[in-house]
């Protein structure tokens, strides 16, 4: 039986707010202007202050961050002399996306459309190597500042949300790759993008099994002008039409592991859902799963990935996916993909070759 798929309930998170805010100010910013034009009751100063003890809603927090991400990219644009993007030109180019057949053809009309929006945009692109697709985000941008780093992991992030609402799926990811070092913290990079993200990568680009891309665009226009009202700002937007607990499940992993922390308990995941563990246990279990087998399967998703970016040393991806050392990892490794960690490497090493996408059927 499939559910809604509604995100785990969740607080604002002041902190990562505060940081946004505190990178407009730094760029030259009004941080008072910003909080009024989001409709905010709380002023800036209180937001800044770490001791501040207020709260924000879903709605309030989505606003604060559309606000910001304008902000910054507006100032990453106007560094290197060209316009930034606009909201209207970003509504244009998902709607000229909806009359599209499959992803597949999304993606094809996407990379045409982008190419009016360049520089504003980065160039996309798709390949694929056997059941795994790569999309390409290039960045024009010639400077890696935290003003370009949250505009450019926020337009990764709306790719793989706009393109997973089109076809009503939660979109699993395999791996996120972002050219930037790590500019801004753990707390805010998790929230821009629900997925451990590998930085120093030779370009933007997010891997997901390529069976996503023969789905069918299953969204109306009208659902389109719905979404557009507050995405892709609003975090906790309803992507999917309906998906399994499991998968649910999988996002709140994927989350901590992301954010560096200890994968939680089944009792920590079953209040998150308002569940009893029991009835967390029985649900996964008609859908197939244990918690231990999801715990697994988002270790490995993270490990792979880790290991295809080639930055990290064995011992360093051993500890990022929670082994205490490496020789304990290695043998789970062999265990979930039966390769050798070093072998996988290797394997991983082989060019992906982009795939013509102007031939692609126009949908």
């Amino acid at each position: 039986m499939k559910h809604l798929s509604i995100p785990a309930p969740r607080q604002a998170s002041i902190p990562v707010a505060r940081e946004l805010l505190g990178y407009v100010v730094a760029a030259g910013g009004d941080a008072e202007a910003l909080v009024r034009r989001a409709g905010l009751s709380h002023p800036a100063r209180a937001l800044l202050d770490p001791r501040w003890t207020g709260q924000l809603s879903r709605l309030e927090f989505s606003a604060l961050y559309a606000e910001a991400a304008w902000a910054l990219d507006g100032y990453a644009a106007r560094q290197e002399g060209r316009e930034p993007l606009t909201k209207q030109e970003f509504d244009l180019f998902c709607q000229c996306l909806i009359s599209c057949r499959t992803l597949r053809d999304v993606i094809a009309r996407a990379t045409a459309f982008q190419t009016m929006l360049i520089p504003r945009m980065g160039r996309l692109e798709l390949a694929e190597k056997g059941d795994v697709a790569e999309f390409h985000m290039a960045t024009f941008r010639t400077r890696r500042n935290v003003s370009a780093y949250v505009s450019d992991l926020t337009g990764l992030s709306t790719h793989h949300r706009l393109f997973g609402w089109l076809i009503g799926e939660d979109i699993r990811i395999l791996s996120v790759g972002f050219r930037y070092p790590q500019l801004v913290s753990r707390a805010c990079a998790s929230v821009l993008m629900l997925h451990p993200v590998i930085h120093n990568a030779a370009e933007n680009f997010l891997r997901f099994p390529a069976h996503y891309l023969e789905l069918p665009v299953i969204r109306t226009p009208a659902e389109l002008e719905r979404l557009l009202e507050r995405f892709p700002f609003d975090l906790e937007e309803i992507i999917s039409k309906e998906a399994l607990l499991s998968e649910k499940v999988r996002v709140v992993l994927h989350s901590a592991l992301a954010r560096g922390e200890p994968l939680p308990t089944g009792q920590a995941i079953a209040r998150q859902f308002h569940l009893s563990p029991a009835t967390l246990k029985r649900r996964l279990a008609e859908e197939g799963f244990t918690l231990g087998a999801l715990k697994n399967a988002c270790r490995v998703d993270l490990a792979r990935a880790l290991l295809g970016d080639g930055g990290l040393a064995i011992g360093d991806v051993a500890q990022r996916v929670g082994f205490s050392d490496s020789t304990t990892f290695s043998r789970a490794f062999r265990q979930w993909t039966g390769h050798a960690p070093g072998a996988w490497r290797m394997q991983e090493e082989a060019p992906m070759q982009p795939l013509p996408l102007a031939d692609a059927a126009p949908g």
